[in-house]
């Protein structure tokens, strides 16, 4: 397959857009719904088809919801009043978020959507579960487009088709009308073509929210201090850095931010016990008013969909059968304990190194499951894909982790 990624640093109108859709997306499967969008608006938005919007059905990419309407969710209240926004489509992603099967999907599966495609060719892993999301902004189909991550779903898809990924501090933006996975660790997120789009969308989705127990106002929010000369800590896992990374923290030093180098320490999370437990209950309260005589009420009706149909898994369906045998627990107190730990280790890193963000070349899950802001961004390391990082810093520093990504630009510029 040709490369039918578009430069991030070119604009697109709405036009074009449009005809990207129509010629490249029975290739790249990215795009499930779509209208002409609003020429006169200055963002155009497709959206992760488990975030219920009104025009459209939602079905977290699995065929026995397929026909679920939902009301527009919290986030698209708040995005709809921005005018510059315009919200014309929605996105494939990986079945039930990545949840039906423990099988490593790397091309985004799902029935409806098929396999996604990395716009920079058919041999290279388009990741998993805001692939249509991320491929769509690789594409050149829009220029903004929102996901969800409950554990790399927005940070993977992002570095594997060379767009910027942000995943919020979890509870900046509401869950409310979000078909669930689990209400220990979703977050909605934005992938976009340049860190200013990111800021713009995150800031139109933000408000407090008394339906989801984790939500807060960001506007009123405490933001942790950062220097105006930050110092980042670069966790590897080889004695081998590439040349290009060198120079990138060399030139990263005219702008007056400092490098330590740390192996990547090890640390194990109970996600699969906690996302199995969350999901039977999260799932059955969300399905409960909006399902109907074809579409499930509850996570055991959408099990017995699944275990009637056996092309809707035709990779398994282990992860479902597991969840649905597994006793509920009482209390979220192994999810809380996961969540200390995690936050615990970002916090005691960036004390011990006296750092304000940490970078990674390779996903880490610390941030999923601790709740902090994290963004995923290209960098020109020769690549096809291009080589991205992946930057963390502590809960509610967003603002400052999206100007640092901006002020970073302007090293490969």
């Amino acid at each position: 397959m040709e490369n039918l990624s578009y430069p991030l640093n070119r604009n697109l109108s709405a036009a074009q857009m449009v005809k990207r859709i129509q010629a490249f997306n029975g290739v790249l499967h990215a795009v499930r719904f779509y209208k002409n969008p609003n020429a006169d608006c200055s963002i155009h938005l497709l959206v992760k088809d488990n975030i219920g919007v009104r025009d459209w059905p939602s079905s977290a990419g699995s065929f026995a919801l397929k026909n679920l309407r939902l009301p527009d969710a919290f986030c698209i209240e708040q995005l709809r009043k921005n005018p510059r926004i315009d919200i014309f489509g929605k996105t494939h992603l990986t079945e039930l978020a990545g949840f039906v099967t423990s099988s490593v999907l790397k091309r985004g599966y799902s029935e409806l959507g098929g396999f996604g495609r990395n716009p920079y060719g058919g041999r290279f892993p388009c990741g998993g579960s805001s692939v249509g999301s991320a491929v769509a902004v690789s594409a050149g189909f829009c220029d903004a487009a929102l996901g969800t991550e409950t554990r790399g779903s927005i940070m993977i898809p992002a570095m594997y088709n060379g767009v910027y990924g942000f995943k919020p501090t979890r509870g900046s933006i509401s869950r409310t009308g979000i078909i669930p996975l689990s209400s220990s660790f979703d977050a909605p997120g934005v992938l976009a073509r340049n860190p200013e789009l990111l800021k713009e969308v995150f800031l139109s989705m933000t408000g407090y929210d008394s339906s989801d127990p984790q939500s807060f106002d960001f506007s009123f929010c405490p933001k942790p201090f950062i220097r105006s000369r930050p110092r980042l800590l670069f966790l590897r896992n080889s004695s081998q850095v590439s040349s290009a990374l060198n120079f990138f923290f060399i030139r990263l030093a005219d702008l007056g931010v400092s490098v330590v180098e740390l192996e990547t320490p090890q640390i194990v999370f109970d996600y699969k016990e906690i996302s199995s437990s969350d999901i039977k209950r999260d799932m059955t309260k969300f399905l409960e008013p909006y399902g109907s005589a074809s579409e499930p009420k509850s996570f055991r009706e959408l099990v017995e969909k699944y275990r009637s149909r056996p092309e809707s898994h035709r990779y398994g369906m282990e992860r479902l059968e597991d969840a649905l045998a597994m006793p509920e627990p009482k209390d979220k107190e192994l999810a809380n304990r996961n969540i200390e730990k995690a936050n615990d280790l970002i916090e005691s890193l960036l004390l011990k190194y006296d750092a304000d963000y940490i970078v990674s070349s390779e996903y880490l899950d610390w941030w999923a499951i601790g709740g902090g802001p994290t963004i995923a961004f290209p960098v020109d390391l020769g690549k096809t894909p291009p080589g991205c990082l992946m930057v963390g810093t502590r809960r509610n520093g967003d603002l400052a982790l999206l100007s640092l990504v901006k002020a970073m630009l302007s090293v490969w510029q």
